[in-house]
């Protein structure tokens, strides 16, 4: 009796081992089967997710050649030193609408600082710039418009928490050191067509690593795996999302499509946002560009404060989707 004719639901794995036995052992036709099915998933991919990605490019080189000036005449407009929290807001608001990477951000923030811009301002712009921008923004609708108006709103308010934390804990302490930063020039203005490639060249080989890796984990990764890793650990899937971003959040718009695949096998939305709120704040890359601005513990209350927040972004959007 063969497991067709037992009543049994064969796993995955069985099956792929029954269609290789059904094949006479062929590895070559099965490979070459794999392979087709595997190039089916990555096209369905991109034809999902690209539209998302092209109007994100095409939007966050819009902000950074004709409005990136009027962020910093509108960010420094906003330094009148006095604790209101709709000035906070706005720096908050401002750095999320920056298209700057945090390499980029860093001696912005340098030359705010220069104009007696005060530090929780500074802080509620860099962690709105760190957590999401444009083009990301845009790129979320592939998730869900729930989900990318959610993820600006805890952009928003991660950056918004920062500055008031650094307001009432930093009071008349130095919280940046930019001794390492000149007078901060401004650079070369890029062409828009000239914007739009370098965000083309930056961005592509990552969306594309995601793709396939997404095409990878919906043939050979079981929904139920991340059902049990998730969806059925309720809060503790929150936590194991955070953990989870750390290693593998290498860049915005190519974990996307891998977070997609994820919430189709059984992730939550809660989950998904804390991995989208801690992937960015702790990438290896936005972490060096922080740590040369913060020094000892300033840098340890950084991390332990966007991984805090995420866990709790990523709580509350449980709650309010149950």
């Amino acid at each position: 009796m063969t497991v067709a004719d037992s009543g049994v639901k064969p796993t995955f794995w069985a099956s792929l081992i029954l269609s290789f036995l059904s094949n006479n052992g062929s590895i070559s036709t099965m490979i070459l089967h794999e392979l087709r099915v595997l190039s089916d998933s990555v096209w369905l991919f991109l034809l999902q997710i690209t539209p998302f990605w092209a109007l994100g490019l095409f939007a966050g080189s819009l902000v950074s050649v004709f409005l990136s000036e009027k962020i910093s005449q509108r960010f420094v407009a906003l330094s009148d030193g006095r604790f209101r929290l709709p000035t906070i807001c706005g720096a908050s608001l401002l750095g999320v609408l920056s298209p700057l990477c945090m390499f980029g951000t860093v001696p912005v923030i340098a030359a705010f600082s220069k104009k007696n811009v005060p530090q929780h301002l500074l802080a509620a712009f860099m962690v709105g710039s760190v957590l999401l921008n444009p083009n990301i923004f845009l790129l979320t609708f592939a998730l869900g418009t729930d989900i990318a108006l959610a993820r600006l709103g805890f952009s928003i308010v991660g950056g918004v928490i920062a500055g008031c934390l650094v307001m009432v804990f930093r009071k008349g302490k130095p919280l940046f050191d930019f001794s390492r930063f000149g007078d901060g020039e401004a650079k070369k203005k890029r062409s828009f067509f000239a914007d739009l490639f370098k965000a083309f060249r930056i961005t592509a080989p990552y969306l594309m690593i995601g793709i396939v890796l997404s095409a990878l984990f919906s043939r050979y990764v079981p929904p139920d795996i991340v059902a049990r890793a998730f969806g059925a650990r309720h809060g503790l899937g929150v936590l194991f999302a955070t953990s989870l971003s750390v290693p593998l959040y290498a860049c915005g718009g190519g974990v996307i499509p891998l977070i997609r695949a994820w919430m189709f096998a059984g992730m939550g939305a809660g989950d998904a946002m804390a991995f989208m709120i801690a992937g960015p704040a702790t990438k290896i890359t936005n972490i060096s560009a922080v740590k040369m601005i913060f020094a000892g513990w300033n840098f340890v209350f950084y991390l332990v404060f966007c991984l805090a927040f995420a866990v709790l972004a990523g709580v509350v959007m449980t709650a309010l989707g149950n």
